[in-house]
């Protein structure tokens, strides 16, 4: 059985319209890097071949660029053809909006805990 994010992914190829794939890839965003990796980073833009993503701090954009050649296989698959050939991971504009911790929580070996702040 199919998945719906490639049938939907074959049809948005068929239109031939360069938002369609951008529409895409923040659609399936979730599925296809995961829901803790989905909270960090995001698609930004989808243009020639090249996928930009945001991440929200430097150790995801670490983490993200260590992953390259895995998310972009995974998004060619779904997508069902060769819609990107390259990954560009920035860091993300800082607007002070963090995840839940639950979010963090769910592929973190320890609970994170809030620190005290010692005010002198």
């Amino acid at each position: 059985m199919e998945k719906a994010s490639e049938i939907l992914g074959r049809a948005l190829r068929r239109m031939d319209n360069p938002q369609a794939a951008r529409t895409w890839l923040s659609s399936t965003w979730t599925s296809l890097v995961g829901k803790a990796m989905a909270a960090h980073i995001q698609p930004s833009a989808c243009t020639n071949g090249v996928l930009r993503i945001e991440a929200d701090s430097r150790e995801w954009q670490n983490q993200a660029k260590a992953m390259s050649k895995e998310i972009c296989e995974r998004v060619n698959r779904c997508w069902g053809d060769a819609l990107i050939h390259n990954i560009r991971v920035e860091r993300a504009p800082q607007n002070g909006k963090r995840p839940a911790h639950e979010i963090d929580n769910e592929h973190i070996p320890f609970i994170r805990r809030k620190s005290a702040r010692h005010t002198s």
